[in-house]
């Protein structure tokens, strides 16, 4: 707040500050351009921890998301995930009614902050105007009767979080059954298999066995496990030592929370009629345990789900943030200043080397300790100290061939 700061008139008739927006501005440009290339932050708690973007093969790989939330509805929660792209990724207004519950702010606060600068002049506030800023967006609205500017419905729970989506906003077009493009686009994402390292790895069969045994013999396959690696289960994050930050990244919406999981039955169409037809996502086989760690909920620090070790050639750089980072120089192309800060891409042997030797992990994570813009966006490289590695008892040829295997790792072709 400066001289410069206006002053909103509340949902309750106050009268309050609205940030400068010259101040605002140049904060949240800064932030953006602190983010690492391939990262972005579309958590809720309004502090900056930009992760990687999910990979893209999702088949038998949830709960989703780097902390795993989108564990309920169709696909195991990968619709959930889906649809929630809509929400602050590209549309903030859809958080206004929210706004109060989860970060606290009155939602004409909310809007004035969103609006004031508006680069299209229709929905800009002027404090000056005499008006509210939601009157503004309703009047200009583009999808009037919904409470965002994307198309959407509101589900019955709105403007609540739940296990069916943590906005209750459904992305939907007019003209076509509720959720169809979002479960057209999972079922469509189950199918992408990895292909194979563009370059010819030389992995022989007794490397490939030598690379099991060590995988197994590291320990690695108790979480780790099944066809696609992984048990599917969100690990506390005292547990798994991952920076901190993104595990509680969706703990506010702990005093949103509406445990009954509706959506609308998948044959209504939009617009909807007047008494839609509701369905209710089972949440009965989900642990509430898991539920707690996936949002950061008390008394947990939140947690990380396991993820599947699929694909590890495609996804480099590794961890939640793509801290675990090394080029084809090992010595010095270290972390992200020496990679992607530096428009290298990472190599996925010497990247997924660092994950598993303590010795060049350390070198990583220093690097990125070095760096002030990844220091302000948490991103660090460490945890997930689970060694292969001369310290550890293995040697140079267990750890390059649980590299080549885990690099070439291709699962079972499912049963039709």
């Amino acid at each position: 707040m400066t001289d410069q700061s206006a002053t909103v008139t509340a949902s309750d008739g106050r009268k309050l500050l609205v940030p400068d927006p010259d101040v605002i501005e140049r904060a949240v440009d800064a932030t953006l351009m602190r983010w690492p290339p391939g990262n972005v932050d579309s958590t809720t708690d309004l502090i900056a921890a930009p992760s990687k973007n999910p990979t893209s093969f999702t088949n038998g790989n949830f709960p989703y998301s780097h902390s795993g939330p989108f564990m309920a509805g169709p696909f195991k929660g990968l619709s959930v995930q889906n649809n929630n792209v809509r929400g602050l990724n590209s549309d903030a207004t859809s958080e206004a009614d929210a706004a109060p519950l989860r970060f606290a702010i009155d939602k004409e606060l909310f809007l004035a902050i969103l609006l004031q600068r508006s680069s299209n002049a229709k929905y800009r506030w002027d404090p000056k105007s005499g008006k509210k800023p939601s009157e503004i967006l309703l009047k200009n609205d583009p999808t009037p009767g919904h409470p965002s500017m994307n198309h959407v419905v509101a589900l019955p729970t709105y403007p609540k979080t739940t296990l069916a989506e943590p906005t209750s906003l459904w992305n939907s077009d007019p003209g076509l059954p509720v959720w169809h493009k979002i479960n057209a686009m999972s079922a469509w994402q189950n199918t992408i298999i990895p292909p194979p390292p563009p370059r010819n790895l030389a992995i022989d069969a007794a490397t490939r066995q030598l690379g099991r045994q060590t995988f197994e013999q590291a320990g690695c396959a108790k979480c780790h496990s099944g066809p696609m690696m992984t048990n599917n289960r969100v690990i506390a994050q005292p547990e798994i030592g991952t920076q901190p930050v993104r595990a509680r990244g969706m703990s506010n919406t702990f005093a949103s929370y509406d445990p009954n999981a509706i959506g609308y039955a998948f044959d209504q169409k939009v617009p909807l009629p007047d008494k839609p037809r509701t369905i209710e996502f089972s949440t009965r086989e989900l642990d509430p345990e898991q539920i707690k760690l996936a949002y950061g909920w008390p008394p947990t620090s939140g947690g990380y789900k396991v993820p599947a070790l699929v694909g590890l050639w495609w996804s480099a750089p590794y961890l939640h943030n793509g801290g675990v980072a090394v080029g084809v120089g090992r010595d010095k192309q270290l972390g992200l200043p020496g990679t992607l800060l530096s428009r290298t891409l990472p190599d996925p042997p010497n990247s997924l080397r660092a994950l598993i030797d303590r010795d060049l992990r350390r070198r990583v994570v220093d690097a990125n300790h070095a760096d002030e813009d990844l220091r302000k966006m948490n991103v660090e490289g460490i945890g997930h100290a689970f060694w292969v590695d001369a310290v550890g008892g293995f040697t140079s040829q267990q750890q390059e061939a649980l590299i080549l295997y885990l690099l070439t790792y291709r699962p079972p072709p499912r049963l039709p």
